[in-house]
């Protein structure tokens, strides 16, 4: 595949990880980056634009949309009708009809566009799953997603944090347990009102298994974990040191066939514990690659079509569900008597 000419929209906190990786991958020429704010570049020999319109009026092929998350729909469509392909920022849409309509767009100009749900292509989520593959885990019963700390500098109206964090954990979950039905979800507005910055998740899986999210934007330490529990074993799993253990009963035994690669830890009792080895990577960088497998037509792990839709549709439910479960707190003025 020839070189991929990309505009980048957005240089926020992920505009700048995109611009980073996008620099550094021969694949693909950074031909400008717009946005409206910012006065300099990391690297001022990248034209600076200021409008979206600017842009398409330039030849390039592809837009990386990181701009502020409101906004997504309203670019993404304009970039679509004027024939370019798209990756953008999770999520890609605010309802589930938007996302529908930009799928739509896309499929009838046959052009390329996916959702940035990166955890996709972070190694310890394909560890991950060839865990749950082997079937050392049993039949899986129950995951926890957290999510925390990251609180934003700038929070406009119409963002929260299931938008901002808890899209990821669901994605994630929907790629496990396959389609998923949102039966419960409670928002806290702790420091902005009406936004929430605190939520629990309850999603369930056609097979039983069922999934419970935590997201919070006011842990001081940024957390980021899944939690996976079998009739057999239970995994757990670090995002960000990209690390993969489990732990059960018996488990070496049955590890010599299902997953012999297995690093043994010093067992706890009568648990037995192990890593899965990871081979640790930059994420955003594998997503990059995984964007150009689906450019040129390859196998990929990105959410696209269907997919995209329905992890939009999956964020909408929790925060309907939120908004309609979610009441302010009273302040009565008098203690709590404990019993």
């Amino acid at each position: 595949m020839q070189l991929i000419r990309v505009v980048l929209f957005g240089m926020g906190n992920m505009g700048r990880n995109h611009f980073r990786v996008l620099q550094s991958d021969p694949r693909y020429q950074l031909e400008a980056v717009v946005d409206p704010i910012l006065d300099v570049l990391p690297d001022p020999a990248v034209p600076l634009l200021r409008t979206v319109e600017e842009a398409l009026s330039l030849d390039w092929d592809l837009a990386v949309v990181a701009a502020p998350t409101e906004l997504h729909y309203v670019i993404v469509k304009k970039i679509l009708e004027h024939n370019r392909h798209v990756l953008v920022e999770k999520p890609a849409a605010g309802t589930m009809q938007e996302a529908r309509e930009l799928v739509q767009i896309a499929a009838e100009r046959s052009l390329h566009l996916a959702v940035g749900n990166i955890e996709r292509c972070n190694p310890v989520v394909g560890a991950l799953r060839r865990l749950i593959q082997s079937g050392i885990l049993g039949r899986l019963v129950h995951l926890t997603g957290t999510r925390a700390g990251g609180f934003p500098r700038n929070v406009k109206p119409g963002n929260n944090v299931i938008l901002d964090l808890a899209v990821h954990e669901l994605d994630v979950f929907r790629m496990l347990l396959g389609p998923l039905q949102v039966l419960n979800s409670i928002g806290h507005s702790t420091q902005l009102q009406d936004i929430f910055d605190t939520a629990e998740i309850l999603v369930a899986g056609r097979q039983g298994a069922t999934g419970s999210v935590h997201v919070n934007w006011l842990t001081p330490q940024r957390l980021r974990s899944i939690r996976v529990t079998g009739t057999d074993a239970v995994c757990t799993v670090d995002y960000i040191a990209q690390s993969c253990e489990i732990s059960g009963l018996g488990l070496r035994e049955r590890a010599l066939n299902l997953l012999p690669e297995l690093q043994w830890l010093e067992s706890q009792g009568p648990l037995d514990r192990a890593l899965l080895p990871v081979e640790k990577q930059e994420t955003l960088k594998i997503q990059l690659d995984q964007l150009h497998r689906f450019l040129s037509g390859r196998e990929h792990h990105l959410a696209t079509h269907e997919q995209l839709v329905e992890s939009v549709h999956l964020v909408e439910q929790a925060v309907e569900l939120a908004l309609q479960r979610t009441r302010p707190l009273v302040e009565t003025g008098s203690p709590v008597e404990l019993l």
